[in-house]
């Protein structure tokens, strides 16, 4: 699970830096006034100071404060990326998805659609994804540790040894059977 979730956090990092790239040439003063490209300019610039709660503000308030303009609807698709981020303590892929849906629902030429369906199918992945592994942990016991009585800690520890032994020994095993197959023969 844990390399499913680092392959998604690999493409969701490559898209966003080709969206960020598209950004700069894509929509101008058109998106919703003058006041748009200035706004996304500071929102980029706090989510790369890792201000993501500042960026996040600045997207939401443009959208509050221009409604119906194409760069309110861009600010949909913005949030829903900064809300992707992994460095990002308040954004979840539940958030990004609402975003992306507002954006892929908006009238009117959408530059980044292709973008916002993968992102929002990525979300949707990291979100089933961490599900699954909080039903495994909770299946598994392995939240709740410290309410297991002494005696079940005690035995899943002798476990735990008993296998790290049993690595060890196959380790060195291993290691003789390497030695043995790199030593030069005898004519």
């Amino acid at each position: 699970m844990h390399a499913i979730v680092v392959r998604y956090s690999t493409v969701i990092a490559l898209l966003v830096a080709q969206g960020c790239v598209a950004a700069r040439v894509g929509p101008g003063p058109s998106a919703g006034g003058t006041d748009w490209p200035q706004t996304l300019a500071h929102a980029e610039a706090a989510a790369s100071e890792r201000r993501y709660a500042d960026a996040d503000r600045l997207l939401a308030q443009f959208a509050a404060q221009h409604p119906g303009t194409p760069g309110a609807t861009e600010s949909a698709y913005w949030r829903g990326v900064l809300s992707l981020e992994p460095a990002n303590q308040d954004g979840t892929p539940e958030m990004a998805i609402a975003f992306f849906d507002v954006y892929g629902k908006s009238p009117g030429a959408l530059p980044h659609r292709l973008e916002a369906d993968v992102l929002r199918h990525i979300a949707q992945k990291l979100q089933s994804s961490s599900q699954v592994i909080a039903s495994a942990a909770s299946s598994s016991g392995t939240a709740t540790t410290a309410s297991l009585p002494a005696a079940d800690v005690k035995a899943k520890d002798a476990e735990i040894q008993r296998l790290k032994d049993e690595l060890a020994k196959a380790n060195d095993e291993l290691e003789r059977i390497k030695r043995r197959l790199t030593a030069p023969t005898k004519p």
